[in-house]
This record gives C-alpha cells, sequence and structure tokens, in this order.
C-alpha cells in the first residue's frame, strides 16, 4: 500500500480495547433491537442522527478508520463482522454516505487541522456533505470542469455551476474540484476545495428526478469567498486527490453494501413466494441470478478492503464491483417490479400499491445507479483503460494496466501463486495451438509432469500420499492448466478421486493419487448426475448397461462407475478395469478432450461403496466435479479476455488501435467482469467447508456462472478478433470449443440455477 492508503487504514486491529469490540457492540445493539420503531420518515431520519452520536461516544464509529481519525482501526475480518452485527440488527446507516467519500480524503490527503475540524462532525452526523464534481458542461467528463477559483491574498474566488448534486439542499459543506490552473479540458490545474454551502454567493435550485422526488440539485457559485485553510492538497493536485475519494469509496465506504443488498434481495425472494411465482421457470432463473450477482458484490468488496489493508491499491476490483453494482440494483428492482403483477400499473403512492409501492419508487431511482457518480459506459472506459490498458478512446494513448488481462486483480496470497506459477510452466512447454491441432501434444509427458507437480491429488489427503492443500488451490491448478488448454483428462481424474474418497474407497483412491488417469462413467442429463433406470445395474459385482458420452474414457487407467443394485436400487460405486469394458471413442466438440461410449455388460468390478455411503460420496463429488468443471471454464474464458486484448491493442483500422473504439473496448470490459466475477465465485465456493449446508448451493451458484460466463466470453473473444478468429488455426475456437463442451459435461447452467433457485427459496416457504 501507498503511505496514503495507511494512513487510512491505520494498522491492523489497532481499535481493540480492553472490553472486546464485539461484547460493547452487541450489547449496544441489543439495547437498540429494544426501542420501538420509528413511524415516519423523519422520525428514521432524526433516530439514524442520534445512533451516530451514540456509536462515536462508544467509540464504535467508523471500524475502518485509523484510531487517530476516531475510528476503530478493525481489520477486514473484523469489519466484515461489524456490518453484519449492524445489519443484522436492522441499525440505521449513516444518513450522509456522501461524507464517508470525503473522510478518506481528508485522512489521507488533508491537514491535522481540517481532519480535526470536519470528522468529528461528520462522523456524528453534525454536519453533512455533498459532492461538487459533476457540471452542465462535465457530467462524467471531469476534465472538462470549468468551475473557476481565483487566488485572491488568502482566499479563493470561486465561480460556477455544480449539478446533479446529492443533497445539496440539506448539506453544510460541499466538496468540489475547482479549475485553478488554465482553462480548458485537461487533469492539471484542478484543486479540491471545501467549501460551506451557507457562504455567501451560493444558491441551490432542486431539481426534480424521475421518481417524483428532489434528490439532487443544481448549486451556482457567485464569486463565493473560500478561505485557502480549506484546500486539500496542493493546488493544482485535486484531480489525484479525487481518484483517492472515487477509489476508497468504491473500496472500503461502502463496505457495508452487501448486507444491505443482501436484505433487500431477500425482501424480493420473500415477495416472490408470495406473490405464488416459486415455481415460475423464468422467475427461478433471475432468482438464482440475483444470489450470484448478490455474492459477487460480496466477494468484491471484501477483496477491494483487503488489498487496500495489504497496501496495494483497490482500484481495479473496485472499478468492476462500482459497475457489477449499479446494475445490479437495476436488475434486482426490476424483477421486484415484475413479481407485483398487475400492481405494477399503480404509481408508488397509489392506493393499493404493493408494498406501498417500494418497488415502483425503487425501479425507478434505480435508473439513477448506472448514472450517478459517472455512468455506467464510462465505468467501462475506465475498466478498459485502466485495468485492461487499451488506448484511450480520446486518443490520449494508453496507460500501464493494473494487472495482466487474464490474471487474477487482487494478489493471491504466496501458496496460490506458487501454485499457478508452478501450473502455468508445465503446460507452459509443452502446449501450443499447432500441437493441439495436429494431434502432437506428447500428453503422456505432460501428465506425468502435472503428477509430478502433484496433481490430481494436490487436495487429497496426506496421508494416503496426497498434497494435504485447500480445495481452492486445487481450482487455482485447474484454472491454470485450463488457460493453457492443457488436453488431459485432470477434471475427469479429479471428479472420479472425489468420488472414491467421499465414498471411504481410500484404498482405490491411492492409484489415482499417484498419478491413475480416471473418467467417471455415470448418467448424465441438463440436470446433472442421474441414479435412476438409466444408470447401469450391478449384481455380486458384476455390471450391465451402457454409458453414452464419458469424458476422459478413451484415456482412463481406471474406470469409476456409479450404478445402482440390481436387487435394492441403492447406490454403488464400482471401479472397472477399462480394458475389461467395451469403449468406443466417440468425436469430441472439445479438441483437447477425449469422449466415448462404455458398454458394461457382463463386466466385473470392485464394489467400493453401496447404499447410503455411496449416495452420500456420489452427492459429494458431484459438488467437487462442478467446482472443478467450474475453475476449468475460468481458465478457458481468462484465456479468451486476454487473448481478445490483446489483439484489440494491436489490431488497427482507420489508423487506430479497434480497443480504442468503446464497442470494442466496452466488450472487452465486459468480458473481464464477467471472467473476474466467475473466479471470484469458484474460489469463495471451495473455501467453504464442504460440510457446510452452504457448499452445495455456492457450488451451483459458481458452476452456473462460470460455465456461461465461458461460452459468452469465448464467443466475444472470437467477434473480437472477427475473421482471423474464424479460422481453423487461431486458438479462440478450441476455447469456445472447450467452453460449450464444459457446459454439457456434467449439467447445464440453466439446470444449476433451477436447483439453486428451488434450495434459495425454500428458506422463504
Amino acid at each position: 500500500m501507498t503511505t496514503d492508503s495507511a494512513r487510512l487504514t491505520g494498522g491492523t486491529g489497532v481499535g481493540e480495547t480492553a472490553a472486546p469490540w464485539r461484547e460493547r457492540l452487541a450489547s449496544l445493539l441489543d439495547d437498540y433491537t429494544r426501542r420501538p420503531r420509528p413511524g415516519t420518515s423523519r422520525a428514521r431520519f432524526d433516530a439514524a442522527v442520534a445512533w451516530q452520536s451514540e456509536l462515536v461516544d462508544a467509540g464504535l464509529a467508523a471500524p475502518g478508520w485509523p484510531v487517530s481519525a476516531g475510528g476503530m482501526g478493525l481489520d477486514l475480518d473484523d469489519q466484515l463482522d461489524y456490518y453484519r452485527m449492524t445489519s443484522a440488527a436492522r441499525a440505521p446507516k449513516h444518513p450522509c454516505s456522501l461524507s464517508f467519500i470525503v473522510a478518506p480524503t481528508l485522512i489521507v490527503h488533508g491537514t491535522q487541522q481540517q481532519r480535526d475540524r470536519y470528522l468529528e462532525p461528520l462522523l456524528r452526523a453534525d454536519e453533512f456533505w455533498c459532492q461538487g464534481f459533476s457540471e452542465p458542461g462535465a457530467g462524467s467528463d471531469l476534465a472538462s470542469l470549468s468551475t473557476r477559483a481565483v487566488a485572491d491574498d488568502d482566499v479563493y474566488r470561486v465561480t460556477g455551476q455544480k449539478i446533479w448534486t446529492t443533497m445539496a439542499d440539506r448539506a453544510d459543506w460541499i466538496f468540489a474540484l475547482v479549475r485553478t490552473g488554465p482553462p480548458g479540458r485537461g487533469t492539471a490545474g484542478i484543486t479540491y476545495l471545501l467549501i460551506a454551502m451557507d457562504s455567501p454567493g451560493v444558491e441551490v435550485r432542486p431539481l426534480r428526478d424521475a421518481a417524483g422526488g428532489h434528490h439532487f440539485a443544481e448549486v451556482f457559485f457567485d464569486d463565493v469567498e473560500v478561505p485557502m485553510t480549506n484546500r486539500v492538497g496542493e493546488e493544482g493536485e485535486g484531480w489525484s486527490i479525487m481518484r483517492t475519494s472515487l477509489g476508497h469509496e468504491r473500496a472500503t465506504a461502502f463496505l457495508a453494501d452487501e448486507f444491505r443488498y443482501r436484505k433487500t434481495v431477500d425482501q424480493v425472494l420473500r415477495l416472490a413466494v408470495e406473490q405464488g411465482r416459486r415455481d415460475d421457470p423464468l422467475v427461478r432463473q433471475q432468482v438464482a441470478d440475483l444470489e450470484t450477482d448478490v455474492r459477487t458484490i460480496a466477494t468484491n468488496s471484501a477483496r477491494a478492503l483487503s488489498a487496500v489493508l495489504r497496501q496495494e491499491d483497490p482500484g481495479g476490483v473496485a472499478s468492476i464491483n462500482r459497475l457489477v453494482k449499479s446494475e445490479f440494483e437495476q436488475r434486482l428492482h426490476r424483477l421486484a417490479l415484475r413479481l407485483t403483477g398487475p400492481g405494477a400499473a399503480l404509481g408508488s403512492r397509489s392506493a393499493g400499491a404493493v408494498d406501498g409501492g417500494r418497488w415502483t419508487y425503487g425501479y425507478l431511482m434505480s435508473r439513477a445507479s448506472t448514472i450517478g457518480a459517472g455512468t455506467a459506459e464510462i465505468q467501462r472506459n475506465t475498466i478498459a483503460e485502466t485495468v485492461l490498458g487499451l488506448s484511450s478512446h480520446r486518443g490520449e494513448g494508453r496507460r500501464d494496466r493494473v494487472v495482466e488481462p487474464g490474471r487474477p486483480l487482487a494478489t493471491p496470497e504466496s501458496d496460490e501463486r506458487a501454485v499457478r506459477s508452478a501450473v502455468a510452466g508445465v503446460v507452459r512447454s509443452r502446449v501450443d495451438t499447432d500441437r493441439i491441432l495436429h494431434g502432437r501434444v506428447d500428453t503422456a509427458e505432460l501428465w506425468d509432469a502435472l503428477v509430478d507437480f502433484g496433481l490430481p491429488g494436490l487436495a487429497a489427503p496426506e496421508s494416503l500420499g496426497g498434497g494435504g492443500a485447500s480445495p481452492r488451490l486445487l481450482c487455482a491448478a485447474i484454472e491454470e492448466a485450463a488457460y493453457r488448454l492443457a488436453p488431459v483428462p485432470l477434471v475427469p481424474t479429479v471428479a472420479a478421486l472425489a468420488l472414491l474418497l467421499a465414498s471411504g474407497a481410500e484404498a482405490a483412491a491411492v492409484p489415482v493419487i499417484a498419478g491413475a488417469r480416471c473418467a467417471v462413467a455415470v448418467a448424465v442429463d441438463d440436470s446433472g448426475w442421474r441414479l435412476d433406470d438409466t444408470a447401469p445395474t450391478v449384481t455380486d459385482g458384476v455390471l450391465t448397461g451402457v454409458v453414452d458420452r464419458v469424458v476422459g474414457v478413451t484415456d482412463a487407467q481406471i474406470l469409476v462407475v456409479v450404478a445402482r443394485s440390481a436387487d435394492t436400487g441403492d447406490a454403488a460405486v464400482v471401479t472397472v478395469e477399462p480394458a475389461d469394458a467395451v469403449v468406443t471413442r466417440q468425436d469430441p466438440l472439445d479438441l483437447t478432450s477425449s469422449v466415448g461410449a462404455v458398454s458394461l455388460d457382463g463386466v466385473r468390478g470392485d464394489v467400493v461403496a453401496v447404499g447410503p455411503q455411496a449416495r452420500r460420496g456420489i452427492e459429494e463429488a458431484q459438488r467437487i466435479a462442478h467446482l472443478a468443471i467450474a475453475a476449468d471454464s475460468v481458465g478457458v474464458a481468462n484465456r479468451a479476455l486476454a487473448m481478445a486484448v490483446d489483439w484489440a491493442g494491436q489490431r488497427e483500422q482507420f489508423g487506430r488501435t479497434i480497443g480504442s473504439f468503446q464497442a470494442v473496448s466496452h466488450r472487452c470490459a465486459d468480458m473481464l467482469v464477467e471472467a473476474e466475477g466467475a473466479r471470484n465465485q469458484v474460489l469463495a465456493a471451495a473455501d467453504l467447508d464442504g460440510d457446510s449446508v452452504e457448499a452445495e448451493l455456492s457450488a451451483q451458484l459458481a458452476a452456473a456462472h462460470a460455465l456461461s460466463a465461458a461460452v459468452r466470453v469465448t464467443e466475444s473473444c472470437v467477434q473480437v478478433h472477427g475473421g482471423i478468429g474464424f479460422t481453423w488455426e487461431h486458438p479462440a475456437h478450441l476455447l469456445l470449443r472447450r467452453a460449450l463442451a464444459n457446459e454439457a459435461w456434467c449439467a447445464r447452467p440453466e439446470s444449476l440455477r433451477d436447483q439453486a433457485a428451488g434450495r434459495v427459496l425454500a428458506q422463504y416457504s
């Protein structure tokens, strides 16, 4: 982290006192929940203001601020716990969220006098702030602002206009960007000022919004005197200071958003059940998408704050999260409005409006979420140009990218970095497009190299010869192998190993951990693995049946069969020597894989699990299979992203690189959002304890997200490359083929979403 960021966070846990903060906060929240709830909006506002002073007096305000600034100095996990506790108690949030944009700026760039003067009244909500950035001719394009400040002895004289200024009619102060340098467009010569709203020459004219309220206003400055002491930082450095404001706004100031969104999603899901739409297949798809979105926001917020606490710039993750959150708000309220049925014809204040018209009002207000604080289009520009390093659409050249496209935006922990680097090195030297297309990859040699590294038993118990690593590291390894299109049966083998271990067949698992290639022969349809009359049957160890489209079977040295007892119908897990079965090779869509049909009639195998033990093993193995195939899809998606960005930065049309055209750069930005979001979901799901009730739900949502994202991103990769991307020799179609095959391998994403939605909605019955 820079010195600035270190000043903002103030260390780790330095706010802890002899009385643990959790106990003190729990006691205060317990008292709060016993109080009668305010009945009017004005009463709720007054209660929120009073609550802030209670928190300050108790030393329980601003969990992420340093103690020296009046905060608690908590680390990431503690801050998340803090917001979980306050959200669960439905404690009011700070009534002026904009205050938490200026506060980090003052902590980092302000003088001690400014921090002493402004931070405590801001934290107590004794003084409210508004933001003076946008202007009629400089909305999202802040470099075009024209409000001027002219130095006159010990004051600046400010003249100009700001617009779309939220809470301007009730704010005591405005933090504003003004031009102190030469007129014109540019980031040089912009200065950051704090201006009292009651200063002579300040005029506020409220604007009525589409929802019918007055949430923002125009602000006019007519020769307003502002003391030099109200300048933050040096004159002309306002642009870089502003980036602190927005960066920390998106990384830390709205960390609690995830909990607020969680609450709102819960209300929408409850509305779906109340309106009798729980079994509506279209609604269930949207429910699963919302559940995925709110989890993505949570992981992004945590990763952004973690970057700040690790003394790193959260900009890349924060920019993505800003876009994801704004569009999520619109999807959320669109579904809620749809769920009101014919009630959507009524205005928000109409008698008979569902839930008092809150969803109509919320939908209209959500239209501003992709406009305020930088439009969604500007956010995509920022992602494309700052995060991905594509050429500026304004002809301003290229900036240094945050990270290489396709690589994790947030720096992984050291063990994960080591795994990624090692697997990448193993595959990179042995695989390329030409060798894949002409069948010249020495797959046996590649597999042996991966086994030497520790795959496929990376996460298997050390007592059995495995690596004892976390499922997260296994997913990272699978992602890296897929990123380079390793044509080996890694995912089928990982799934087979999981099935053996979860079924208690440790002896049968040992050779797999040692490097034997495997496949799972299981009946599959769109919903996943099937254990019905389509499954093979087993009697006294003899199998009967045919399993079609078994991925990896032509390379397998051990075949693990999911079967049913012919006598009892109980689940059974059986290992078979592939040479004893009849394997018919089938033509695969994925040219880096193999597929075959397996005839098992009269084949004798070793029954390693039966009954409840086998059924539990099958359920757990399917969860691991979902995570493995999802991690593979994440690797494919990120390789496609990297290729598209590289091409967009090279290919020229009309004298410019195609990445400078917003049609292309915005597509690349969306590819990054999809690919990075999928990675986050998979790794977060892999971090869960397999015995957790959340584990299967998270795996289903992560797999659905990753499978769909890989197809969309690889399709976009072909599109960005144009004609060359459609040629046989180009690797784009290899990525697309693998993504499509993954979608069909163990369950369709639509079915996974439906299953996940059923789990989610069952909580609201």
